[in-house]
Order: C-alpha cells, then sequence, then structure tokens
C-alpha cells in the first residue's frame, strides 16, 4: 500500500467514526433454522400443487391430459434449467413464482383444449380443429401473458431484492410456458392425432377413457 492509498484509507475510517447518536427503530432476528424450514414447506407445498395439477388434468381431459402433463414437465425442466444458466438461487418469492407461472400455463393448456372442443363440435376435422384451435386461442394468451409480464418487469426495477427474485422467475416462467403450451403441446397433439385420432376425439369429447 502506497502514502497515499493508507492516507485515503485513514480519512475512510476516521469520516466512519464522527459523533451521531444511533437510535435502533426495528430489530428484526430470523433464525437460519426457521428461513430453511420455510423454504422447505414451500418446496413441499409447491410439489404437491404441481401433483394436484397433473392429476385434476389426467381425469378431466384424459388423453389431452396426458399432453398437457407432459408439456408442463416440460415447461418446468426449462424454467429450472434457465434459471440455473442465470445461476438464480430458489427462495421463497422465487417459488411463488414458479408456482404462478405454472399456474398460467395450466390455464393456457385449458383455453387451447376447450378451443379445439369449440371446434369439432362445430363440425371440423381434427387437424384442422387442432389448427383452428391454436389459432383462436393465441391472442387470448398472449394478451394475459404480456400483460403479467409487464407488471413483472416493473416489480422487477422498483422492487427490493426479494421482490425481483420473484418478478425474474415469474417471467422466466412465462416465456418457458408459451413456448410449451404453443409449441410443444400443439406438437404432441398432432403427432397423437396422426397416432390415435379416433381416441384423442373420444378424449375432447368427453367420452368413455383414453
Amino acid at each position: 500500500m502506497t502514502i497515499e492509498e493508507a492516507k485515503n484509507l485513514a480519512m475512510l475510517l476516521k469520516g466512519g467514526a464522527l459523533p451521531v447518536n444511533l437510535k435502533p427503530t426495528e430489530v428484526r432476528n430470523v433464525s437460519p433454522i426457521l428461513e430453511k424450514e420455510s423454504i422447505s414447506m414451500s418446496l413441499k407445498a409447491g410439489l404437491l400443487g404441481v401433483c394436484l395439477v397433473l392429476v385434476f388434468m389426467l381425469v378431466y381431459y384424459r388423453r389431452m391430459g396426458i399432453v398437457a402433463d407432459l408439456a408442463l414437465l416440460i415447461y418446468a425442466l426449462l424454467v429450472l434449467a434457465a434459471m440455473a444458466g442465470i445461476h438464480a438461487v430458489f427462495t421463497l418469492p422465487g417459488i411463488a413464482g414458479f408456482i404462478l407461472s405454472l399456474g398460467m400455463a395450466v390455464d393456457a393448456n385449458v383455453i387451447i383444449f376447450e378451443r379445439i372442443r369449440d371446434e369439432l363440435k362445430g363440425g371440423k376435422r381434427l387437424h384442422a380443429a387442432i389448427s383452428a384451435g391454436f389459432h383462436r386461442a393465441w391472442s387470448c394468451i398472449l394478451d394475459s401473458n404480456v400483460t403479467t409480464i409487464i407488471t413483472a418487469t416493473i416489480l422487477f426495477y422498483l422492487g427490493s431484492s426479494t421482490v425481483r427474485g420473484f418478478a425474474v422467475t415469474l417471467i422466466l416462467g412465462i416465456i418457458a410456458s408459451l413456448f410449451t403450451c404453443i409449441v410443444i403441446t400443439r406438437w404432441i397433439l398432432e403427432a397423437v392425432a396422426n397416432h390415435n385420432p379416433d381416441g384423442l376425439v373420444r378424449s375432447l369429447a368427453g367420452k368413455g377413457a383414453a
């Protein structure tokens, strides 16, 4: 260390030792064990919620539910891979953002399936109904997701560190859900339609088990 650097350091130390009376206004203590338990409970709650969603989609939509469940599993892998790529850490707000984006991904699949059902009831053939269903659902899905991304972006720039973690996870989840519901779900549906069109139609109509 040079003499000049030593003088600067001495000035900084003296500047921080001004005779100012400090009065504590709030003190918070968080036990590391409590935080660990909170994260563990949140993860368990999140996994339980995911399992219930997968079971519901499977029971209600039968063969279509299998398609949705596969898309949701791919969605989860994409989000985890993206978080690993940016070296993000799962915190309580991050877990909340992940679960919220998962719910939005499920909602997108439900909208698509119901639109395809409507097209089939209108007399269209399966492949035409799938194409028209995705086309009709896209504008609704895009609007809701874009508005959520805008809100999450505002939270990221104006919020605290914990709020930013929630916003980042939510944005990543929404982008992944858009990709999976529009690309992955459609690809799987068309593959099933080519392999077993009658079973898929029965599943969409709600007749019989898949």
